[in-house]
């Protein structure tokens, strides 16, 4: 396909209709294509004529110069061209009587009958007015053969553009009675599905769905800035972030086309619009440029018309890579100075931090307090609305500015917050040199704590305790508040259980920091905090871990960090507070100030997922960690701590959930399933995971992860079950292979220390472990205590497994009616949590039982084959098919989905892509892969072919 032809299917198919009519009405036919600069209007014009000239026309050409010295040129030349050179041209004198007219032209068009004309006339508004006044006259001719009349004019902003008539105005305005006669061909921009293919023929640049998308956004489609964007990557294929990049540098071909006809004021006010962006009020773009506001309208007017600026208020280019065109030309001093000027002028009108920011952050330092303040409230404002590469630019622009030592103190340590999730190496070296250049005490500790902060969560706790040590040696010699030193060997300690297990050695007994009386305020919490989780480990006194987690907890903004509220609120989930965990987990949002793009965020969030764990929400738990998916595997993959626990959490759920392949895939993106892990307090976690993975198809890997994680445990003192119950899963994959005495050996050590911490969860765990390990009525009392206790618990899921197997062994006693009672149980609260393979495995128990017509198995009035819902309403479990319904579902099927699967499907059905879905519902691709795996999967579908009968019902 030629170039001009790429993307203008229907504006071509117009043309060819205007040569078809001209040639049936055998009479003149004019069509005019419009279209901004760079549109592409001549190349269009160019292929009409090779249509026209294959057609049997006899084609004409003539492009408008504005610099015609004679009436009738253009007219002369298309003469000329009809001629085929053998014919004397016609000249009219420059003066033409008004009388006369171009008669004697419109004589001299050398036609034959049956022999069809086009004529091609581009830029109309170059061409002078009296071959004008001769085209239109010959549009008003019946001539004796076919005749096609095509122009082009550029529009303005506003519209078409005015054409003027002849010198002395006799005939009033030509130009403008030829486009009121004449159909018209508007030329927009190419679609977006068109540009790679323009991009291919153009500039030999390949494009693909993404970066054909950014492309159309930042050009609108126009053919000829698209050359200019892309000229530059001739011969690659450029990432959507390169295209972005070549468009903010503003260097680009094709400028002088748009700017080099502005005048002076019209060029000043396009500057002042670039500097302020889109949105721009005329008032302030006037000020900015130092125009009255009677001249800046004149310069509207004429950017407008130059099809610069959209025809509306306030002021924006019409495309962004107009923008940037004029960005680029303006030179680095005059930018810096109107970006200063523009900080001080929105910043007195009130316009948003944000903004006013935006122009700081430009214009570099402004050495005002305001400047400071105003540039630290918008990178808060930005990381609310999760926007935290915008929040650190902000933040590097303030410490440009002069602070208190405080202040810098605090702009600092939310800059490497910020870094430490996005680029953690830069946020150490931030806070290293700012901690080696501090002389005040109060500021080096806060900076070593910090820094150490940073470096645990990175997976360096040794360098973190170093940080530590340097510190507390500084403060040593410096007198002042005891706390310091307290503080530096609290986060010591903590530090220390983050890191290999022998780093353990060299925390402080939690006997040496508790011999003081504790300290108010941070100190008191941290050192309440640390006794809690030590309560925990130690697994003896679960009165005291809750009462130390309560002392422990912040109280307002600012009393604490997400640190502070993982342990404690982490403390009561394992000593079975989960309702008063779950409710100081809604609090620590704001008392944290957790914001997106931060760690402290992550850590809520995960401690969120953790409850809702507890509680056995799978739904709940998934739909919380499946956002941080990208991050955390990232993460998980250098070895953060944080990262490993919460891809542990997501790997578990998934496969609860029945997700198992979705789980092996997180385990190896985050490079958990391979070789052995750092032997250190996290990896226990991501063991216990990969060992859920490996159940169904490898128990003897999943059995050997399992004592692995926990050999690793009792090496830190670790025997609560309440941590990670390893003995119980270890022994349930003991038993089923037939090893019973090992098997009760571990449950009966767990159970042992489950009553030892009393949560009615642990000891219910236990219980169930070890009656796997027996038969007979041994295994239902077991059975029948375990489910007692889980029911005491806010633990569903664990509850809903021990009633599956409690009335499988029921069923197998010949106690049918118990038997169902549990089964039917089990598989409401299986479906309550989101535990689809537990449920699946419920109903074949059920069918394989009553397939056997064992005792009340076997119903009245249905066939044994296959159950009847109606004969079995409310006594018996419905068939497999009826699980899933719900009463309000437009499609029974619907009902087994998350409302996240639910919307993500409805979008998909209507046929955006898994990245618009993720553009619309805010989240990462990979959420919305996982979604819709999960829902395939559910539907008993393969692809998003078959949605639309599920949807349907059929």
């Amino acid at each position: 396909m030629a170039l001009g032809e790429i993307g203008r299917r229907s504006e071509k198919a117009r043309l060819r209709a205007v040569l078809e009519e001209s040639r049936r009405d055998r009479g003149p036919v004019v069509a005019v294509v419009r279209g901004e600069p760079g549109a592409g209007k001549s190349t269009l014009l160019d292929v009409f004529g090779a249509e026209a000239s294959a057609a049997g026309f006899r084609v004409a050409t003539v492009r408008g110069t504005g610099a015609e010295d004679r009436p009738y040129a253009a007219a002369n030349r298309l003469i000329a061209q009809l001629r085929a050179g053998g014919g004397k041209l016609v000249e009219i004198q420059h003066r033409t009587p008004p009388g006369d007219g171009p008669g004697g032209l419109i004589a001299a068009v050398p036609t034959e009958r049956d022999v069809p004309v086009a004529l091609c006339v581009d830029n109309m508004a170059q061409v002078d007015s009296w071959s004008l006044r001769w085209l239109l006259d010959l549009s008003r001719t019946l001539p004796p053969a076919p005749l096609a009349i095509v122009l082009t004019v550029r529009i303005w902003g506003a519209g078409v553009e005015a054409v003027s008539g002849p010198v002395d105005g006799a005939w009033g305005e030509p130009g403008t009675a030829l486009l009121a006669a004449a159909e018209l061909i508007d030329l927009p921009g190419l679609l977006t599905i068109d540009l790679p293919e323009a991009a291919a023929a153009r500039c030999r640049v390949r494009l693909d769905t993404r970066t054909a998308a950014v492309c159309g956004e930042l050009t609108g489609g126009n053919p000829a800035l698209l050359h200019a964007l892309l000229a530059p990557h001739t011969g690659s294929a450029p990432t959507a972030d390169a295209l972005r990049t070549t468009a903010a540098s503003g260097a680009l071909a094709g400028a002088d086309r748009w700017l080099a006809p502005l005048s002076a004021s019209a060029l000043a006010l396009a500057r002042a619009v670039a500097v302020l962006g889109g949105g721009a009020e005329v008032v302030d773009s006037a000020e900015l440029a130092r125009l009255t506001v009677e001249e800046a309208l004149g310069a509207v007017d004429q950017l407008v018309d130059a099809c610069l600026l959209a025809n509306h208020t306030p002021l924006a280019f019409r495309h962004p890579l107009l923008e940037t065109m004029v960005l680029g030309r303006i030179a680095a001093g005059t930018r810096t100075a109107l970006h200063l000027r523009a900080a001080a002028l929105l910043r007195d009108r009130q316009a948003a931090t944000t903004t006013v920011a935006h122009h700081l952050v430009a214009a570099g330092p402004v050495g005002e307090e305001w400047a400071m303040r105003c540039l630290w409230l918008a990178a808060r404002q930005l990381e609310q609305k999760g926007r935290p590469q915008d929040a650190a630019r902000c933040l590097r622009a303030a410490l440009r500015e002069p602070l208190r030592p405080h202040e810098k103190l605090a702009v600092r340590r939310e800059l490497a917050e910020l870094d430490a999730f996005v680029d953690p190496e830069r946020a150490v070296r931030l806070l290293d040199a700012a901690r080696c250049e501090s002389q005040d005490p109060g500021v080096v500790l806060e900076y070593a704590l910090a820094l150490a902060a940073v470096l645990a969560e990175c997976g360096r706790a040794e360098d973190a305790v170093t940080v530590l040590d340097d510190a507390a040696a500084r403060l040593g010699r410096t007198p002042g508040d005891g706390s310091w030193q307290l503080r530096l060997r609290l986060h010591k300690a903590f530090a220390c259980r983050r890191g290999p297990l022998w780093l353990a050695q060299a925390a402080d007994p939690l006997g040496n920091l508790t011999c003081r009386t504790p300290h108010r305020g941070n100190a008191g919490r941290e050192l309440a905090a640390l006794r809690a989780v030590q309560a925990v480990d130690a697994g003896a006194d679960r009165g005291a871990a809750v009462r130390y987690a309560r002392q422990g907890l912040p109280r307002a903004e600012g009393d604490g960090s997400a640190t502070l509220v993982w342990r404690t609120c982490g403390a009561l989930v394992a000593a079975g507070e989960v309702a008063e965990a779950w409710t100081h987990c809604g609090r620590g949002r704001q008392v944290v100030g957790a914001r997106p793009g931060r760690w402290d965020h992550i850590k809520v969030e995960l401690l969120r997922a953790a409850v809702l764990r507890a509680r056995g929400d799978l739904h709940g738990a998934d739909t919380t960690l499946t956002p941080m998916a990208d991050h955390l595997l990232a993460f998980a993959a250098t070895g953060h701590p944080s990262a490993v626990t919460g891809v542990a959490a997501l790997v578990e759920v998934h496969v609860l959930k029945g997700l198992v392949d979705s789980a092996r895939s997180l385990l190896a993106e985050s490079g958990l399933d391979r070789g052995p892990l750092p032997w250190r307090r996290d990896s226990a976690y991501a063991l216990a995971a990969r060992a859920a993975v490996h159940e169904s198809d490898d128990p003897a890997r999943a059995l050997e992860d399992l004592l692995a994680a926990g050999r690793l445990l009792e090496e830190v003192g670790v025997r609560n079950p309440a941590v990670l119950p390893w003995r119980s899963r270890a022994a349930r994959l003991l038993a089923a292979r037939g090893e019973r005495k090992e098997a009760a050996e571990l449950a009966g050590a767990e159970a042992a220390d489950a009553r030892r911490w009393g949560t009615p969860e642990s000891i219910g765990t236990a219980l169930h472990a070890l009656a796997l390990t027996e038969s007979g009525e041994r295994r239902i009392d077991l059975l029948t205590d375990a489910a007692g206790m889980l029911a005491r618990s806010s633990d569903h899921l664990h509850h809903a497994f021990v009633q599956a197997d409690l009335g499988a062994g029921l069923a197998e006693l010949g106690r049918g009616e118990a038997a169902r009672a549990e089964l039917l149980s089990a598989l409401r609260l299986a479906r309550a949590c989101g535990a689809e393979p537990l449920a699946r495995q419920v109903q074949g128990a059920w069918r394989s039982l009553r397939e056997a017509g064992r005792g009340p198995w076997a119903l009245p009035g249905a066939p044994r084959a296959a159950p009847d819902p109606a004969s079995v309403a409310g006594s018996s479990v419905p068939p497999e098919s009826a699980v899933h319904a719900a009463p309000h579902s437009a499609s029974p099927l619907l009902d087994c989905l998350t409302p996240q699967e639910r919307k993500i499907l409805h979008l998909a059905k209507d046929g955006h892509s898994n990245r618009d879905i993720a553009g619309r519902l805010f989240v990462a691709v990979r959420t919305v892969e996982f979604h819709l795996s999960g829902a395939y999967r559910k539907l008993g579908i393969s692809g998003r072919r078959q949605l639309a009968q599920v949807f349907s019902g059929g």
